[in-house]
């Protein structure tokens, strides 16, 4: 099936990772909305609403995953233990109301195996036919979206183009909608369902379409390659794991104390095990800057333990203290960990601005007390399963708030300048410093929901922001400059370089090799590339990309003459190339005509000759050539010659060979005909054509005689060095019965 085309440059585009992860934070917020939030509420109308980007996206990559797959058994499998992984969690957190329904991946397991039988040439045609209607059965029954998964799988997979994948997506998208409001109104009489629903609390999911236009922007592109394959089948399952632990500590009273703080605490010593690795790297440009990030997202850590020990507004106020100023910290050590990380060089005064915004602020909110600049107002909230403070926020507070957008501003401005000009490593440590950010924030946005009861969660971003820099600071070399400085090098170098490990995986590669194979990530395994395993394999050598060639040269890595892996070079051979086609072009052609040289027009002839296909050769001369040199000189006699031979190139090759002889003499070859009509026509209109091209005023004009010779003997066919003899004699008849005519 064809796959969509790739967009064009200039709109905007979406990787596969990219469209995951989009898919990734649907589900997330949709499962937030069931778990928390009232549905016919207006903010659970529009949760379940952006919830809905989900399954197309899914949809789209099961059929694009089955197409691709190199092995479509362990695709099956691997879908298959995750859909059984998942069947407690999902119970656990939608329990009575899905009842013996099962989750989404079990949905896209079904459309899988539809595929998998509509595509098998070994069943018959009945056999398929029933084996689908079986597996739509089982999908009307225990299915947890009954049937919609599939047709949609189906519709992206059969589909020719985006368009008719979008009309059969939409199609099938209509049909289910109208056919669960029509079930909902007729249950209201007949009562066959014990869903209590009302007629429009599904339209929603006509919100399923809005995934149409993110799809129409894939670019057929893998992406980073994080998250990888098996993370959906990871997050799925834990997702629901958490959201119902959460949910039961909000409605079931549980220890919420002892968690609230226990999570702080584990947040401080995770923060102070960084700082300890970090510190036992050698000195680095970076370390300065990581150390006192780390010691920020320590102090502001500590702040949220004292407020969970306060019992006191007196308790919270220094608690309050305690945070700010570390997170004022935090984000100065952000501007400073982006400038290392990433090799920007920011200004001083940026700083000085900084740290004198955090002093102002943080003394605003010392005196807030006396002044209510910062907070109007500060007590003591005993609704909760523990005591909370009651803050009433004052100018000092959105002042505050103000300038933490403004720092985030700023490190998505180095981000957008590192993606235009950062190198390979840079981006991705921008990549993970962006993510960091953002899981930072999405705590206060949960909170926000109500669903945390009131409770801030800031630790629960703050630790995967911590997993996110860890992977940053030792993955990623930015405790080593040497690391960067290293790749840079490669990634900038003129060949394409590419190293693998003893265990067949990816180590390294820089960019020329993504243009040269594609979208490669680290750590995927060659044996799953034909195209590289082929090159290990010894079977490719040169390679061509993007009107480049490259030559591959592979060096084993030995260590005591065992293999420890491969270096892969893509060495650019396409000037070296074009060169010797360019002399071998020269070597074949004559150098004032672009004909064919009297040499390689005999070894062409010869090999039609060969080959048993008879043709008919035509000698051609110019009469009175000679008057034209002396009369208007050799230039423009060498213009009469290129008229001549721009007739002759005219005709395709797969029916004429022409070349210069040399001087005023050509000859040509046609290729595959003896009929003598047909080569009258050919000789009239090479001469009435080269006749024309003489002004009126000219008083010297050249004619052509042609001598013609059809190799049509049935019992001899004739050289090139033969007919060419002959030709001349013909020739040489008809310059003497008048010129400007010819003779066969």
């Amino acid at each position: 099936m064809d796959q969509i085309k790739t967009v064009k440059t200039g709109n905007i585009q979406f990787d596969r990772t990219t469209l995951k992860i989009i898919a990734i934070i649907s589900m997330v917020i949709d499962h937030i909305a069931w778990g928390f939030v009232d549905f016919y509420s207006p903010l659970g109308q529009f949760m379940h609403l952006l919830g809905r980007f989900t399954i197309p996206i899914m949809c789209f990559f099961v059929a694009e995953g089955f197409r691709k797959t190199h092995d479509l058994k362990k695709y099956i499998f691997r879908m298959a233990t995750g859909a059984a992984i998942t069947i407690i969690p999902f119970y656990l957190f939608f329990g009575e109301e899905y009842g013996y329904r099962q989750n989404i991946i079990f949905d896209y397991l079904l459309g899988l195996l539809m595929l998998t039988i509509l595509e098998k040439s070994r069943f018959k045609k009945w056999q398929k036919a029933a084996l689908v209607a079986l597996l739509f059965l089982i999908s009307v029954t225990v299915g947890g979206w009954i049937i919609t998964p599939s047709c949609f799988i189906l519709a992206f997979y059969y589909g020719r183009d985006f368009k008719e994948k979008a009309k059969w997506f939409i199609i099938s998208n209509l049909a289910t909608v109208t056919f669960i409001v029509s079930s909902t109104v007729l249950n209201h009489f007949f009562h066959f369902s014990h869903y209590d629903w009302v007629w429009w609390d599904k339209l929603y999911m006509l919100g399923f379409m809005l995934a149409l236009p993110l799809l129409y922007r894939y670019n057929g592109k893998k992406g980073s390659g994080k998250p990888g394959n098996h993370f959906f089948y990871v997050f799925y399952p834990c997702h629901f794991l958490v959201l119902f632990v959460v949910r039961w500590m909000v409605s079931e009273g549980a220890d919420v104390y002892n968690l609230y703080l226990g999570l702080h605490i584990a947040l401080v010593v995770t923060a102070f095990v960084m700082l300890e690795k970090v510190l036992r790297f050698r000195p680095s440009k970076g370390q300065n800057s990581i150390c006192f990030f780390i010691i920020s997202a320590a102090v502001y850590s500590i702040g949220f333990i004292v407020e969970i020990l306060a019992r006191t507004a007196e308790g919270y106020f220094l608690a309050c203290i305690v945070q700010y100023f570390g997170e004022y910290m935090l984000f100065i050590a952000v501007l400073s960990f982006v400038s290392a990380c990433c090799l920007i060089e920011v200004p001083r005064f940026v700083y000085v601005i900084h740290i004198v915004a955090s002093i102002c602020l943080l003394y605003t909110l010392i005196n807030t007390r006396e002044t209510g600049f910062f907070y109007t107002y500060i007590g003591v909230n005993h609704d909760f399963a523990i005591t909370r403070p009651e803050l009433v926020h004052g100018p000092g507070f959105f002042l505050s708030f103000s300038y933490f957008i403004t720092v985030c501003i700023e490190v998505i401005g180095f981000g957008i300048y590192i993606h235009r000009k950062g190198s390979r490593l840079e981006k991705k440590r921008m990549r993970l410093i962006l993510w960091a950010m953002a899981f930072c924030w999405i705590p206060y946005g949960v909170t926000a929901t109500g669903i945390t009861g009131g409770f801030e969660i800031p630790a629960v971003g703050l630790l995967i922001a911590g997993v996110l820099l860890s992977r940053c600071f030792f993955v990623y070399g930015m405790l080593d400059s040497v690391a960067l400085a290293s790749e840079n090098a490669l990634d900038r170098a003129h060949e394409g370089i590419m190293v693998i490990d003893d265990r067949n995986h990816v180590s390294f590669h820089n960019s020329i090799v993504d243009r040269i194979i594609g979208d490669i990530t680290n750590s995927m395994d060659v044996f799953n590339n034909a195209a590289i395993k082929s090159i290990i394999e010894g079977d490719t050598q040169q390679i061509s990309a993007d009107e480049r060639i490259y030559e591959v040269q592979v060096d084993e890595l030995k260590t005591n003459k065992y293999i420890q892996g491969y270096m892969i070079w893509f060495i650019d051979v396409t000037e070296h190339i074009e060169s010797l086609r360019q002399i071998e072009e020269m070597a074949r052609h004559d150098v004032l005509t672009g004909l064919y040289n009297r040499s390689y027009f005999k070894d062409i002839v010869n090999e039609d000759v060969s080959a048993g296909r008879r043709g008919s050769f035509l000698m051609m001369d110019m009469d009175d050539f000679k008057g034209v040199n002396d009369r208007y000189g050799h230039q423009r006699g060498d213009q009469v010659l290129k008229n001549l031979a721009s007739i002759l190139s005219q005709f395709p090759e797969e029916d004429m060979y022409a070349c210069r002889v040399g001087g005023d003499e050509f000859c040509v070859y046609l290729r595959n005909t003896t009929d003598r009509e047909y080569i009258k026509e050919v000789i009239q209109n090479i001469t009435d054509r080269f006749k024309k091209l003489f002004r009126e005023d000219d008083d010297k004009r050249c004619s052509v005689s042609v001598g013609a010779v059809i190799n049509d003997d049935p019992k001899t066919i004739y050289d090139c060095s033969t007919m060419y003899a002959m030709a001349d004699r013909k020739l040489y008849e008809a310059k003497n019965s008048g010129k400007d005519t010819y003779r066969m």
